[in-house]
């Protein structure tokens, strides 16, 4: 007798035997017994969680006229030709290969037909959203009035490709995926009924890899017993699939605690040597990971997360020294790989860059803790227990007395600019030693240039404008930059208010002499930007005559202009007294040049 496969060996034959699908189970069994039952069923769910297995288990408890109305009896006429193979009372129809609207009309003649053996001629239409529009257009009078002995099924992964009026007119069944315990619990009774000795943990890599299809941990069980006999192991089990050991998630988290790219590129060789994909291999860091944290916050028994005490514990206990939010890091970059693997022309590059990118970079460290020991530095030894708060405190306290430095320079300055004139002239006499720059750690490149920022004001303004402060905003109106000696430091800046006259008393200097904060704000914004202290003053002139004449012309319309550049149609207007009354755009015309002959000849025409 040929080889049956697992999947089709044990696959469910009654209601009673459909796991993780219990809820549909009762309402079918509930609408069999009060003769409730619709003519149209659609079942819909992920692959592998028992549409069609119960679609056929409902044809066959549906035609059984055996006693009880709930369990088919396996000895009436239509149980046994249902188990031939090949009922005349149930046709099973594949949609992904009879998409067009002629398939559907042989359901249609099918249908007037009453049943030959049993109480229904059953309908099932796999993979029904394969059905094309017109198919799907013929079905609809039948499917929403059919004979009283005709039943419909359908079945679909992909509910949403199901027009609507298709829905409208059956009753849907959701199937869910199956639990991890659910998969188990199944196989372990199948390896009861077929004498095979596997351990808990060996039926939970089968589980976990069927992600919860049923048919898929069949499957992946067929193979692995193909290959181990009556005896499975774990890791004999792993091999065959191409799952990876758990030991190479320690080792690699390990060599991330230690910033071991070394032990990093060793790990992936390792799994490559295993013959693991990159794929799988990503999974189940990912997966690692996760119980890693769980294990981490006690959000789950071991029971939960499917792994052993022994496990649960080495979970808990390990890389002490990769917090939370290291492990949240690491998470985000695994996510972004898995990503871009699929585009990768170089898979094992770019895996093996991002473990060693992990491995690279500084593990996270609380801030409020490192500022805490700024803060009272007699207790900074204690409480920095750690390599990486001490070196976080250092850099902080570094970073805060650079500020401190320049916050100092600047109010020391209470005249900017004729402070930075008598430091120029008597060599920096007035308190500011220009070596001290040097030591003020701005941290970021500037975004501006000394020879930029005069030109980049409007830019900057405009920014200033998008954040809401009106006032403040509108303070720095009719303004331009100015800039003193550019090799001078700090750099010197005046912000100009430029009006009709040089007339200082105006709205703008009150506000920014009313509110000294809005100078302190620009000061730090142009600092920001530049990178470097800055003095800044505050002055008034009038236009020059360039900048009249460019605030006039921006003034103008088109029309004014084209009357201002052009002299011809400043004579139409002032000949005839014309006025503007709307403008066209008027469609070029290409006018080819015409040689003697051509022109000859249309003179002889």
């Amino acid at each position: 007798m040929a080889y049956v496969a697992m999947a089709r060996k044990w696959r469910p034959q009654s209601f009673s035997d459909m796991v993780g699908q219990e809820h549909i189970a009762q309402t079918l069994q509930n609408a069999i017994e009060g003769g409730r039952l619709h003519h149209a069923f659609l079942f819909t769910g992920t692959r592998g969680v028992g549409k069609t297995t119960s679609a056929r288990i409902l044809a066959r408890t549906l035609n059984c006229t055996g006693g009880d109305p709930l369990h088919p009896c396996g000895e009436c006429p239509s149980c046994k030709d249902f188990a031939s193979g090949n009922p005349m009372d149930v046709f099973e129809i594949d949609a992904a290969s009879n998409t067009g609207v002629d398939n559907i009309r042989d359901v249609i003649e099918r249908v007037q037909y009453p049943p030959v053996i049993g109480k229904y001629k059953i309908f099932i239409i796999d993979e029904v959203h394969m059905l094309s529009t017109g198919a799907f257009n013929a079905l609809l009078k039948t499917l929403e009035e059919p004979p009283e002995h005709v039943i419909f099924i359908f079945a679909t992964t992909e509910v949403n490709k199901v027009p609507q009026t298709i829905l409208s007119r059956v009753q849907r069944f959701d199937f869910k995926r199956l639990s991890v315990e659910q998969v188990r619990s199944r196989l372990r009774f199948i390896c009861e009924q077929e004498n095979i000795n596997a351990s808990d943990e060996t039926l939970d890599v089968f589980a976990e890899k069927a992600d919860g299809s049923m048919r898929d941990g069949l499957t992946y069980f067929d193979q692995a017993y193909a290959f181990t006999g009556s005896e499975m192991t774990a890791d004999a089990v792993r091999s065959v699939l191409g799952i990876p050991p758990v030991e190479l998630f320690f080792t690699l988290i390990n060599a991330i605690e230690a910033h071991d790219l070394k032990a990093c590129f060793k790990m992936v060789d390792d799994a490559c040597k295993r013959g693991i994909e990159f794929t799988p291999l990503l999974d189940g860091f990912g997966k690692f990971l996760r119980n890693l944290l769980y294990t981490r916050l006690d959000a789950f028994t071991p029971d939960v997360l499917n792994v052993s005490e022994e496990l649960y514990t080495k979970y808990k206990s390990s890389v002490p020294g990769l917090k939370n939010g290291d492990i949240l890091r690491i998470s985000k970059m695994l996510i972004d790989l898995q990503a871009a693997l699929r585009y990768s022309t170089n898979p094992r590059l770019l895996v093996e860059t991002t473990f060693a990118r992990m491995a690279w970079l500084d593990h996270l460290t609380d801030l409020r803790r490192a500022l805490a020991a700024i803060n009272d530095p007699s207790k900074a030894a204690a409480s920095a227990s750690d390599e990486a708060l001490k070196k976080k405190v250092t850099e902080v306290s570094n970073m805060l007395d650079a500020q401190e430095e320049a916050k100092a320079l600047r109010q020391k300055n209470e005249n900017p600019f004729a402070a930075m004139q008598e430091g120029i002239a008597g060599g920096y006499d007035a308190g500011y030693n220009a070596d001290s720059i040097d030591t003020v750690n701005y941290g970021n490149a500037p975004a501006y240039s000394r020879y930029e920022i005069a030109a980049a004001w409007n830019s900057i303004k405009a920014r200033i404008a998008d954040d809401f402060d009106f006032t403040f905003s509108v303070a720095l109106n009719d303004t331009v930059l100015e800039t003193g000696d550019l090799q001078v430091t700090p750099f010197p800046i005046m912000l100009t208010y430029v009006g009709d006259t040089a007339n200082g008393d105006n709205w703008g200097i009150r506000q920014m002499e009313e509110h000294p904060e809005y100078l302190d704000r620009l000061k730090q914004i142009l600092e920001d930007n530049l990178q470097t202290p800055v003095v800044l003053t505050i002055q008034s002139r009038a236009y020059t005559e360039s900048e009249l004449h460019q605030k006039r012309q921006a003034q103008l319309s088109p029309f004014e202009l084209d009357k201002q550049n052009d002299s011809g149609i400043a004579r139409l207007v002032d000949m005839f007294n014309a006025e503007l009354i709307y403008t066209a755009k008027v469609k070029k015309q290409v006018i080819e040049a015409q040689t003697d002959e051509q022109i000859q000849d249309q003179e002889r025409d």
